[in-house]
C-alpha cells in the first residue's frame, strides 16, 4: 500500500469514527438505537441471516455465469475473497487475488481476464439501471414528485450516455484502436513520471481483450446481466426486510421507496470514501429513508445497521476465512 493509500484510508478511518460517534447520536441516541434491535425475534434475526447468506450465493453465481466451468463454491468463495478484500484494501486488490484465484483452478488468463471484464459490464448495467428503476418505482406508485422526474431524465440520460461510449469501442474497430494507443501513451508517460518500465504490449492487450470481451457479450451477457440484477434483489431484500422488522410498515414506507433509497445508496457506494463506505453507506439511507418524524429515527437508524451487518460485514469473516484457506491449499 502507497502512502497515498495509507493517509486516505486513516482519513477514512477517522470519518467513521465522526459519523458513529458524533452524527448519528446526534440523529438517534444509541440506547434507543439498540432498543430497537432487542425488540427483534429470533425468528426476524434469521430470516435476515438466510437473506444474507441468499445474497452471498446469488453473488457466486453471478461469478459462475461469467465464467463457464467455475464451480458454485469457487464461485462463492473468490466474490468472498473480493468483499474481504474490499473492505480492507485499496480499490484493485479483490481484481488481483480473483485473477489468482482462477488462473490456481486451472483457467486461462484470456479466460479470467474475459470472465473479469463480463462481470464488471454485467455490475456496470446494474448499477447504471437501479436508479432508473427506483426511480420510476416511486415515481409509477404515487411517491414521487417533480424531483424524481427531473431524476429520471438525468438518469435515462446517463444510462444512454454510459452505455452508448462502451459500446462504440466494442463495436467499432477503428474507434478500440485510437483508445489503445491512447491508454499506451498515458500509461506510458505515468511510467515515466513513476520512473517506472512501461508495458509495451499494453494495446495489443487491450485489443485481444476487446475481441474476448466481444464473443463474450455475444454469448454471455444476457445471463451475467441477469445473474447481476439477482444478486442485487437479493440484497435489496435485506434492505426491505431490516426495515420491516423494525416496524416500518408499507403504510410508513413504501417498496418503491425502499428501492429508492437501495439505489441512491448503491450509487454513492461507487466512490469509497471510507473503508467498505462504512458510515456514508448510513448516512445516505437515512438521509433518504428519513420520514420527517424524530421519534422513527431510531428505527431506520436500526434497519440500516442490520443491512449493512447481513450484507456488507456478514461476508467480511467468511471471506477471511476464504482467502487465507485458499492461500494455504496454495502453498500447500
Amino acid at each position: 500500500m502507497s502512502r497515498r493509500d495509507k493517509i486516505v484510508w486513516v482519513l477514512g478511518l477517522v470519518a467513521v469514527a465522526v459519523v458513529f460517534i458524533w452524527v448519528l447520536p446526534g440523529i438517534a441516541s444509541y440506547a434507543e438505537i439498540w432498543a430497537t434491535l432487542r425488540s427483534l425475534t429470533t425468528g426476524e434475526f434469521a430470516l435476515l441471516l438466510g437473506l444474507g447468506l441468499l445474497a452471498i450465493a446469488a453473488n457466486g453465481w453471478s461469478a459462475v455465469v461469467a465464467l463457464p466451468g467455475l464451480s458454485w463454491f469457487h464461485g462463492t468463495q473468490s466474490t468472498l475473497c473480493g468483499n474481504f478484500l474490499t473492505a480492507l484494501f485499496p480499490t484493485g486488490a479483490d481484481l488481483a487475488v480473483r485473477f489468482a484465484m482462477y488462473r490456481s483452478w486451472g483457467f486461462e488468463s484470456d479466460q479470467v481476464t474475459t470472465s473479469i471484464a463480463l462481470a464488471g459490464i454485467g455490475r456496470y448495467l446494474t448499477i447504471l439501471i437501479l436508479p432508473v428503476v427506483g426511480t420510476s418505482a416511486v415515481l409509477i406508485t404515487g411517491r414521487g414528485g417533480s424531483d424524481e422526474a427531473i431524476q429520471l431524465g438525468l438518469g435515462l440520460l446517463a444510462f444512454a450516455l454510459l452505455v452508448g461510449v462502451p459500446w462504440l469501442l466494442l463495436r467499432r474497430e477503428d474507434l478500440a484502436h485510437r483508445f489503445a494507443r491512447r491508454l499506451q501513451r498515458i500509461v506510458a508517460k505515468l511510467a515515466g513520471v513513476l520512473r517506472r518500465s512501461a508495458p509495451t504490449d499494453l494495446e495489443e492487450r487491450v485489443l485481444r481483450t476487446r475481441i474476448n470481451v466481444q464473443r463474450g457479450v455475444r454469448t454471455r451477457a444476457p445471463v451475467v446481466v441477469l445473474a447481476q440484477l439477482i444478486a442485487t434483489a437479493a440484497s435489496y431484500f435485506v434492505l426491505f426486510a431490516s426495515l420491516r422488522a423494525v416496524g416500518l410498515g408499507p403504510e410508513l414506507l413504501s417498496g418503491s421507496e425502499v428501492l429508492y433509497a437501495y439505489a441512491i445508496g448503491t450509487i454513492a457506494g461507487l466512490v469509497p470514501i471510507t473503508p467498505g463506505n462504512i458510515g456514508v453507506t448510513e448516512l445516505i439511507l437515512v438521509g433518504v429513508l428519513g420520514l420527517g418524524a424524530d421519534e422513527l429515527n431510531a428505527q431506520i437508524i436500526a434497519a440500516t445497521l442490520l443491512f449493512r451487518i447481513f450484507v456488507w460485514l456478514l461476508p467480511v469473516p467468511l471471506g477471511a476465512v476464504s482467502f487465507f484457506w485458499w492461500r494455504s491449499r496454495r502453498a500447500a
